[in-house]
């Protein structure tokens, strides 16, 4: 029996390990059942889309398979971003989603998201219900039921840079005649970025543009991954540098000197953007984002509210909170005006519209944002959490906490640090912020010191 569970982010693991054809048969099994159950239908519509991993389409047979056996309607969507699977349920009301990625993990992994009726996807309560599903569909045959495969397939990727399109100063952008750099990792945005970049009147310079799964480097998006992308950058004599992940649902900046900007920048430029003109209106972010978001919102006279860790738990804040913005300081913008998803393409064309209407380099807004040092730590599985956070508490008695999603604490001098179990790893991080790099420092200093 597996001992891997599905959490609000999906579930991944090692193909042909810890992730194999039992396990995605009975997941696939389990979220038929939860389906049906949920649209209210015999014969609900799934849609299933890839992020282009080379062990992808035999996942993608195996979960069709199962599919047509329950009697589903199958729309086969193939290689997918992440973010056109969440719209195209959404705009063509299916009852659900299968995605088959294992987003930003290394290369050996894959693994399976869904998605819901309301094209969200699958929270807290509704894990569990498929997890239960899944413990009840182990060693149970699949009785053939005659599915069907949905063959007039709308062209998703033309409606979702369409919408983008529809819902940005796509004149402005024209004017500038930017040369844009995007490296889309050999994944699931080469499907998208050469249509949508066309459609701004951008020169794109591409990179890693064979949808293939042969990363041309590490895919999670950090710096250290991305170095010979910075190196490309200055070669190319280009405006800006955007690299998405293998799924594309996270975006990453270089700057046109060349340089990578902290993907918690993402997400800060694009709220300077929406709430520059709709000042007031709420903001969502997530507990271990950066606070330069949150002061964004304050100058525009909007409130920042904050959720635990995951997609679904910001886009249930922002429909919770009527915010017209929000995300993750992973790189995962979301703006419910075009798609409730973290989705890098609609990221770098409101970062592209601000360079266009404010007529400034990245370098120069990136000036005009609140500057933060962020630290960030990742330590195996080992010691009792919950005394952890008793530790800390005890330690550190003048921060004000938030216990949503394990222990946030923030103190008087707009520090903090953030202390919680990874959704995807067996792995826990720890998350900091404050003014300097020295601070910081001091203050994991002093955290470690507690916690020894």
């Amino acid at each position: 029996m597996n001992k891997r569970k599905l959490n609000v982010s999906g579930y991944r693991g090692v193909w042909g390990e810890t992730l194999n054809d039992e396990i995605v048969s009975q997941y696939t099994r389990a979220f038929v059942k939860f389906t049906k159950e949920d649209a209210k239908k015999e014969n609900p519509s799934i849609l299933i889309g890839r992020d282009g991993r080379e062990n992808g389409p035999v996942i993608r047979e195996i979960v069709m398979r199962e599919l047509m056996n329950l009697g589903v309607q199958v729309v086969d969507g193939d290689i997918l971003p992440t973010p056109t699977v969440l719209f195209s349920v959404r705009k063509h009301k299916y009852d659900g989603a299968i995605i088959i990625t294992a987003s930003h993990n290394p290369i050996e992994y894959n693994g399976l998201k869904f998605v819901n009726k309301e094209a969200l996807f699958t929270i807290e309560e509704e894990v569990e219900k498929i997890n239960k599903y899944y413990e009840e569909e182990e060693g149970i045959a699949t009785k053939n039921n005659a599915g069907s495969k949905i063959s007039d397939i709308p062209n998703f990727i033309k409606e979702h840079v369409d919408q983008i399109c529809e819902n940005i100063n796509l004149e402005a952008i024209r004017n500038k005649k930017f040369r844009v750099l995007a490296d889309m990792i050999n994944a699931s945005a080469c499907v998208i970025d050469p249509y949508l970049f066309e459609k701004m009147g951008i020169e794109l310079v591409p990179v890693n543009n064979t949808p293939n799964g042969k990363f041309g480097h590490r895919p999670e998006p950090l710096r250290e991954n991305l170095l010979d992308i910075e190196e490309l950058v200055k070669k190319s004599n280009v405006d800006v540098g955007f690299v998405h992940d293998p799924d594309a649902d996270r975006l990453v900046i270089v700057n046109e000197k060349g340089v990578i900007v902290s993907e918690e920048c993402s997400i800060s430029l694009a709220i300077e953007n929406v709430i520059s003109k709709n000042k007031g209106k709420n903001i969502v972010l997530n507990l271990s984002t950066s606070r330069r978001g949150e002061d964004i919102a304050k100058k525009y006279g909007s409130k920042c509210y904050r959720t635990k860790i995951g997609e679904g738990f910001v886009v249930e804040g922002i429909l919770a909170h009527d915010a017209i913005i929000g995300g993750e300081g992973n790189g995962g913008i979301i703006y419910p005006t075009i798609n409730t998803a973290r989705d890098s393409f609609v990221g770098l064309a409101l970062i592209l519209e601000l360079m266009a209407e404010r007529d400034k380099k990245i370098s120069e807004l990136l000036e005009e944002i609140p500057e933060y040092s962020i630290k960030k730590e990742k330590w195996p599985i080992g010691d009792n959490l919950n005394e952890m956070y008793l530790k800390l508490k005890s330690g550190f008695k003048d921060a004000k906490s938030d216990e949503q999603d394990g222990l946030r604490l923030d103190f008087p001098d707009s520090s903090w640090i953030h202390l919680r179990p990874s959704n995807t790893e067996p792995i826990i991080k720890l998350f900091g912020e404050a003014k300097t790099k020295e601070e910081i420092e001091a203050l994991f200093k002093e955290t470690h010191t507690l916690l020894a």
